[in-house]
């Protein structure tokens, strides 16, 4: 056993001690990329992913990192963690990531350099994620998970109820996978609505794989689930609070992301900030009404098929004076003088309404209402009952 940067070497033993299910799915990349040296990569994680990994992982060897033989391998490494800390369950002094602090980038590529300083010889590639192969399913369905490994990290659970009640009142035909870890916090004590279609999943990893496999969208907390998704590639909605998205954003190629601080809170967050923080405003100013909205931006991106009705982004007041109507956010306000009564009548109608209807909008508005779709001031619904599967 060696953990010299030789080039004769031909297999090498990879541990990932310690972390969250996040940070190892941000390790996955370089294991291809130590195929460029090593004819053999094996790595060792924990116990419950053991057969994820082995069902997705093409290539490469995975085993259980509690009955290793370090003396069958030519090289050993510990990928550890990024950021480092220490940690009694380090199998090996971990490898140097000079770019810590240093490089505003993703932790993958901060995985991929701490190999590339390990492994001269190893390029570091521009490589797409190497995505676990998505199924698909015979249900349409989406899955939601309100909980996180850091549980201060979470949307509130009550916003999440009202949330997947928002979606089922404009996608009925959408049932709602529910995953609750052991502990995780459950929406269902706050639903209100009867006919809600959902189903709890409570299983472990490889269970809950498979239903965020064959989702047509996820919706999470900065954990280890959204990044689970990320992994199947799976159009993701998420929210992040104290932790900005930064170095640990959801990587899927089709992502939405709020970040709560941004307007509402300047502090610079650590662990005794957050634990200390009594009010949550990063994570509590975000509306249910604002995540539907960038639900449906995400919707769009997939699917590109607009309906006739269209929502009113939260974000903006209207204040009406006569002809005169404001659209007034935190950023920006946008006024317009409506000279004729058709015009003034659909606005006014509409926008007591609970969605905006354009069918009956009359011709002279057409132009307007397409511009302040541009600034963002309202969009579209799109029509996805009839190609949900068309990524599937």
């Amino acid at each position: 056993m060696s953990s010299l940067k030789s080039a004769t070497n031909t297999s090498i033993l990879v541990y990932k001690s310690y972390g969250g299910i996040g940070d190892i799915f941000f390790t996955i990349p370089t294991l291809y990329m130590l195929k460029q040296q090593f004819r053999e990569v094996t790595y060792a994680t924990q116990p419950r992913l053991v057969n994820l990994f082995k069902t997705h992982l093409k290539g490469i060897t995975v085993i259980d990192e509690t009955t290793t033989n370090e003396s069958e391998y030519d090289t050993v490494i510990e990928l550890g963690n990024y950021p480092r800390f220490n940690n009694d369950l380090e199998k090996q002094p971990q490898i140097v990531y000079h770019t810590h602090k240093k490089v505003k980038q993703h932790s993958i590529e901060h995985y991929k350099d701490g190999i590339v300083s390990e492994f001269p010889d190893i390029t570091k590639t521009k490589d797409p994620y190497p995505y676990f192969e998505r199924r698909e399913a015979s249900e349409l369905f989406y899955t939601v998970h309100p909980g996180a490994g850091f549980i201060l990290k979470a949307w509130p659970i009550d916003y999440y109820a009202h949330l997947i009640e928002l979606i089922h009142s404009h996608y009925p035909k959408l049932k709602a996978k529910i995953i609750i870890g052991p502990n995780d916090p459950n929406p269902e004590p706050y639903f209100e609505n009867t006919t809600l279609d959902y189903e709890l999943i409570t299983g472990d990893i490889d269970e809950v794989a498979h239903e965020v496999s064959g989702a047509q969208f996820h919706i999470g907390n900065d954990a280890g689930i959204t990044h689970l998704a990320g992994a199947f590639n799976i159009p993701i909605l998420t929210i992040y609070g104290p932790t900005g998205p930064g170095s640990w954003g959801a990587f899927s190629e089709n992502v939405e992301l709020i970040w709560g601080k941004r307007g509402n809170c300047n502090l610079k967050c650590n662990y005794d900030v957050i634990i200390n923080c009594n009010d949550k405003v990063c994570l509590n100013k975000v509306l249910p009404k604002k995540m539907l909205f960038q639900l449906l931006k995400l919707l769009n991106k997939i699917f590109k098929s607009p309906t006739q009705l269209y929502i009113l982004n939260p974000d903006f007041k209207v204040i009406i004076e006569g002809e005169s109507y404001i659209f007034k956010s935190k950023d920006n306000e946008y006024l317009l003088e409506i000279k004729d009564f058709e015009s003034r009548k659909f606005l006014a109608n509409n926008l007591t309404d609970k969605d905006i209807n354009i069918q009956a909008m009359p011709t002279q508005f057409n132009e307007t209402f397409k511009a302040l779709e541009q600034l963002d001031v309202f969009y579209p619904y799109p029509n996805i009952n009839h190609n949900m599967n068309a990524n599937a």
